[in-house]
This record gives structure tokens, C-alpha cells and sequence, in this order.
């Protein structure tokens, strides 16, 4: 019984992992810094937080990267799951407030280049 038993917990099946990540490559626009894209980043992330949209936003800048140009960054997405990212973009894409945070965005820096990454572990 006790054998049995054990092989029912190894092959019980455990919950997977699956943080989804997206990262795009962005531009800040002529006169404006990372400070400006800093500043969307707050305002996003107040946006988001009164929402309660699923998604956190960062923004990675280049330290040691020779292909990196000044002003270039990425924007880092995160959610936890591959159905709360697709609910954090259809946000993204629908509401009024989202649209208006997207327009501040775009006032900041042009984003050209995409990836979706989803974690297994």
C-alpha cells in the first residue's frame, strides 16, 4: 500500500509555472529623456493599480551593451499567467485610460520591436 501510495504522489500532477514576460525596445523621442518615460511609468502603473489590471511594468535601460544607442531602453511586461496578459492588452487596446496612457507613451519614445516569453519553471 505504501508503495502505491508513493507513486501516486510522483506522478501526482503539480501546478505549473507560467509567468508570462514581454519585453519591447523603445526610443526616447527627440528632447525627451528617460525621466519623461520614468514619469509615464508611474502614471501607467497608478492607472493600472486603480483598474486592477494584472500586469507590472519596468523599464530596463542599457548598462554594458555596445549594440544599445543612448535613449534606447525596453519596456518589461510581466503577468502571471498567459490569460492575464491577454486580458492586461485587451485593457490595453479597449479602455479610454488606457488609450490616453498610450498617447502619453508615444508623446515620450517610439517602441518598434516585441517578444513574448512565457517561463516553464
Amino acid at each position: 500500500m505504501r508503495k502505491l501510495v508513493a507513486l501516486f504522489l510522483i506522478c501526482l500532477p503539480l501546478p505549473a509555472f507560467a509567468e508570462v514576460l514581454d519585453f519591447t525596445k523603445c526610443k526616447t523621442n527627440d528632447g525627451k529623456t528617460i525621466a519623461d518615460v520614468q514619469s509615464w511609468v508611474k502614471d501607467w502603473r497608478a492607472l493600472a493599480k486603480k483598474k486592477k489590471v494584472e500586469y507590472e511594468l519596468r523599464l530596463l535601460v542599457p548598462h554594458a551593451d555596445p549594440q544599445m544607442h543612448a535613449g534606447e531602453f525596453f519596456i518589461e511586461g510581466r503577468t502571471p499567467s498567459l490569460e492575464t496578459h491577454a486580458k492586461s492588452w485587451q485593457w490595453w487596446y479597449t479602455d479610454a485610460d488606457a488609450a490616453a496612457s498610450n498617447k502619453q507613451l508615444n508623446g515620450t519614445a517610439t517602441c518598434d520591436i516585441g517578444a513574448v516569453y512565457r517561463s516553464t519553471d
